[in-house]
């Protein structure tokens, strides 16, 4: 039996139909994750998402996924009971003053040179980082092999959220080099563009192998 550091969570990202919802509580997902960004293919509304999210198991925490989020938009996020707020690019002031949500800030890894920079900043009002690929919602991974210490290091005391290019086939390898607290996938358990009962549920299972 392999050795596991730790059991990560499991977010599935980009819900965009209700029968998603289905496939999530099913698999036993532990975090939902639902895309504001008009420029992703995976785009909802907040009608939509609250539709799909009322399907979801009440363990099941959602997560509004966002970039350079606006405050106006904060309130109605709020409304829609989401528990956590997921920022990418700016994480503006008025935005961490102004709710009282867990906000996990995406770090999207392109440079080794920059880790430092990438994770400096906001420290004090976020919850956790999620550790991602060079471009948001791209599917790719960075070079874990190369950030993997420093990333750790850099995230020490606050939640490590891996993301950009995990599937079934690697997750295993990310969980050794970074012991995250939440493995976050999209793109790799998806067919077709929709996302895939069978391949979120081979996900997770390769996530959670050593408890079987």
């Amino acid at each position: 039996m392999e050795k596991t550091v730790n059991r990560p969570k499991v977010k599935i990202c980009g819900l965009t139909r209700i029968e998603d919802a289905d496939f999530l509580n099913e698999a036993g997902a532990d975090y939902a994750g639902f895309v504001f960004y008009e420029k992703s293919r995976r785009n909802v509304s907040l009608k939509k998402a609250a539709e799909i999210a009322a399907h979801l198991s009440a363990d099941i925490k959602k997560v509004a996924v966002t970039v350079s989020l606006e405050p106006a938009f904060v309130k109605e996020i709020e409304t829609l009971g989401f528990d956590i707020l997921q920022v990418h690019g700016t994480l503006k002031t008025e935005v961490k003053e102004m709710t009282a949500l867990p906000i996990w800030r995406a770090v999207n890894i392109s440079d080794t040179d920059t880790l430092e920079e990438l994770f400096a900043g906001n420290r004090e009002s976020i919850e956790g980082y999620v550790a991602d690929g060079a471009g948001y919602g791209g599917g790719k991974p960075f070079d874990w092999e190369v950030c993997s210490s420093r990333v750790r290091a850099l995230s020490k005391g606050k939640k490590l959220i891996l993301a950009g290019g995990l599937d079934a086939e690697n997750v295993r390898t990310g969980i050794r080099y970074f012991h995250p607290d939440v493995v976050d996938v999209s793109s790799s358990v998806e067919e077709d563009g929709k996302k895939s009962r069978q391949k979120i549920e081979e996900f997770i299972r390769k996530v959670r192998k050593d408890e079987q």
